[in-house]
């Protein structure tokens, strides 16, 4: 028998913040709630800015090969501390679906005002990349999935009829991130009590 997956407690108040955040940054972009919303996007509107490796000045052909060729797999993106700034280095060998969901992590990790603890930014970039809390691991992946398929954004596609495959090409979210925040929602609870 598989081991137990232990339940993951939040802060009080995180999903409904998250939530609510989803839904007031869509509205600052013209979005409705149920609005698809591109990630590159919404990096452009809080200012972030967006790299690749090969536009990173400095990195030799053996650490480009690294992160875009036989290591691509093993990366998809960080958010780097620049000032009291960020800018966010992704992965464009993943596909559209997957770099939405990488860069919605990273958003997230911002948006939360994620902190890195003091002993791990006196080692600077290195101490900064290697720092895993998994508190807030745990906040960037529901708050991160809540930004790319909010709960009315899901209710919305139940109430149309719309298959796991016909919300992930809308959304251009992947078939197990629809999966995944379909059954976690609790959207599809709400669209049964609608009588749909």
């Amino acid at each position: 028998m598989p081991p137990l997956k232990k339940k993951i407690k939040y802060s009080y108040g995180f999903k409904k913040w998250s939530d609510d955040k989803t839904i007031s940054l869509r509205k600052e972009l013209g979005l409705y709630p149920s609005s698809p919303l591109c990630a590159f996007a919404l990096c452009k509107h809080l200012g972030i800015p967006l790299f690749v490796p090969d536009e990173i000045e400095g990195l030799s052909e053996k650490h480009l090969n690294n992160l875009l060729g036989e290591g691509n797999g093993h990366w998809s993106a960080a958010s780097i501390p620049v000032n009291d700034k960020f800018l966010i280095v992704h992965n464009p060998t993943h596909t559209s679906a997957r770099q939405q969901s990488n860069l919605m992590h990273e958003l997230a990790h911002i948006i939360c005002d994620h902190k890195i603890p003091e002993d791990k930014t006196n080692l600077g970039l290195s101490g900064f990349l290697r720092n895993h809390d998994e508190a807030q691991e745990n906040e960037a992946e529901w708050f991160g999935a809540c930004l790319q398929l909010p709960k009315p954004a899901l209710i919305w596609a139940l109430k149309n009829k719309m298959t796991e495959n016909e919300i992930a090409e809308h959304f251009n979210a992947s078939k197990e991130m629809v999966k995944y925040r379909t059954n976690i929602s609790g959207a599809k609870i709400v669209v049964k009590r609608m009588g749909y």
